[in-house]
């Protein structure tokens, strides 16, 4: 399941902290280079030229329908107790009698009033428990009957009573308890990452994030998240966005090799700006994002993983960049600069998302 808790996504601030933190300078790091070494454009590719075909591309022959059947509304009030009975295994201090669930479809409207798809849920709010005053969300998967994700509205912190080492592992034994036998955690080839707040932003939590991958290619959405409370001793925040592993495989079509490279992704996009800008005023640095360790990803969209005719998970680079207004305006001992950044089709050149200044050049809607 994915992503449905983007309604209340401003309580993700750290995971969303890790996918924008930036470092200085025009970059290319491979996996196991730590020094920065300078880009130098190709100036012989353009989106133009570069926009032809997708190598070892095949159309998917899989659809979110194949995974989440339509389903009666006896049905669906029957998955709804078989939710509530998965909530009280895992999280027993809840109050039962708050647990009112409410079926989300595929296609909906979000309180923003925005139309979104992605893979249905039921949505558990304004949840009671018996061992704090505060109120939770929890949603849940109804075909693997999975908890996707879980979160209080309110967070009261103190002083750690256990170690970042401790926190992690806990961290960790809450998704394995959540997941099962095929939890993420026994995957050898997931991504982690280990994330101390406490260091960062004074915040007690220790994050730990597995994320999906193929090929050596790490999806940027399918990944699971939790936070332990270091100061309580208790799980703070989880969530859970993987997509049902045949589906994902079933999407995932596209050779993991690219065909266009860092250098000339970056010679796309600054053409792109030069339309409206002087680059040489600009003195654009480009930066990978730097919780992982390439600017190579699979982006696992929910309007293409979900939509109803899927076309292939793009192989994409996606790049964040500062300009020397940025750098000169922002305390990098506080934050990292950041101008934009830009996701550019890694076979075909194009441009998928492109930010800056007037520039917001988006495939799909903002969700």
């Amino acid at each position: 399941m994915k992503k449905q808790q983007k309604f209340i996504v401003i309580l993700l601030v750290a995971l969303c902290t890790i996918l924008v933190v930036l470092t200085a300078g025009c970059t290319y790091n491979s996996p196991n280079q730590q020094e920065s070494t300078q880009v130098t454009p190709t100036n012989a590719v353009t989106a133009e030229t570069t926009q032809s075909s997708q190598p070892g591309s095949t159309q998917p022959t899989v659809s979110w329908k194949d995974f989440y059947p339509d389903h009666t509304e006896q049905e669906k009030s029957q998955l709804i107790e078989e939710a509530k009975d998965e909530i009280m295994r895992v999280f027993p201090d809840i109050e039962e009698s708050t647990l009112n669930g409410e079926w989300i479809e595929h296609t909906r409207t979000t309180d923003n009033g925005l139309k979104e798809i992605g893979s249905p849920y039921i949505r558990f709010e304004n949840i009671k428990s018996t061992s704090d005053d505060r109120k939770h969300a929890i949603f849940v998967d109804p075909e693997s009957m999975e908890i996707t994700y879980y979160t209080p509205y309110s967070a009261n912190y103190k002083e750690p009573v256990i170690s970042l080492d401790e926190g992690k592992e806990k961290a960790t034994e809450f998704i394995k308890n959540v997941q099962g036998e095929d939890s993420i955690v026994y995957d050898p080839d997931a991504y982690m990452v280990v994330r101390d707040s406490y260091e960062i932003d004074e915040r007690p939590v220790a994050s730990v994030n597995y994320f999906k991958t193929s090929s050596g290619v790490i999806y940027q959405y399918d990944y699971v998240f939790a936070e332990y409370d270091m100061s309580h001793d208790r799980i703070e925040r989880y969530s859970n966005g993987i997509t049902s592993p045949d589906l994902l495989s079933g999407l995932t079509t596209l050779s993991a090799e690219p065909e266009i490279s860092f250098d000339e992704a970056v010679k796309i996009v600054e053409d792109k700006i030069a339309e409206r800008y002087d680059l040489d005023e600009l003195e654009l640095e480009y930066s990978k994002i730097s919780s992982y360790d390439n600017y190579l990803f699979w982006w696992d969209d929910d309007d293409i993983v979900y939509a109803d005719d899927p076309n292939p998970i793009p192989l994409v680079w996606c790049v964040g960049y500062s300009d020397k207004k940025t750098r000169e305006e922002t305390d990098e001992e506080i934050t990292y600069p950041r101008s934009g950044g830009f996701r550019v089709d890694a076979h075909t050149g194009e441009i998928y998302t492109l930010t800056y200044s007037s520039y917001n050049i988006r495939k799909f809607d903002e969700r």
